[in-house]
């Protein structure tokens, strides 16, 4: 499966010159907890509320004079549409991230792809492996318990 079958295509968006304020409205009205900051439509990094609380308003910084591209963190990590969603969720996993620009081959935004949208992925995979396994227990003749070691 690749990154484009999970990620989320509707990204909310702010230029790097906006200011806090205008970014934390903008993710208020889109019921978001994040927002993803371009520089000449160049992802620049992504500003999560919990970043603006700690970088700008816990330090008494005026949300509305500092700038979202100056909060975004150093180090930009993203995944490419194409690359397998394992590629995506090592990335994700070595960089300790929850949520990763994802990027075209010309290095255009395209989506998010989040922690959650894998786990949530990966669940429904693992729910269709035990009911496969279930399944052929039961044509077998086994329960699902008897199938299963005892641990005492």
């Amino acid at each position: 499966m690749k990154v484009s079958d999970l990620m989320s295509k509707n990204v909310v968006t702010i230029g790097a010159d906006a200011s806090v304020a205008d970014a934390a409205k903008k993710m208020r009205d889109a019921n978001v907890g994040s927002i993803v900051v371009l520089d000449h439509n160049e992802v620049k990094g992504i500003v999560t509320d919990r970043k603006i609380v700690t970088t700008v308003i816990a330090e008494n910084k005026d949300p509305g004079r500092e700038k979202i591209g100056n909060i975004t963190s150093k180090g930009l990590v993203t995944c490419n549409e194409n690359s397998d969603i394992h590629d995506a969720l090592m990335t994700i996993a070595k960089n300790k991230i929850r949520r990763c620009p994802v990027i075209n081959d010309k290095k255009e935004l395209v989506g998010v792809v989040s922690i959650a949208d894998i786990a949530s992925e990966m669940r429904g995979c693992m729910d269709a492996l035990f009911d496969d396994i279930s399944r052929s227990s039961h044509k077998a003749g086994h329960s699902v318990d008897d199938s299963r070691p005892v641990l005492r």
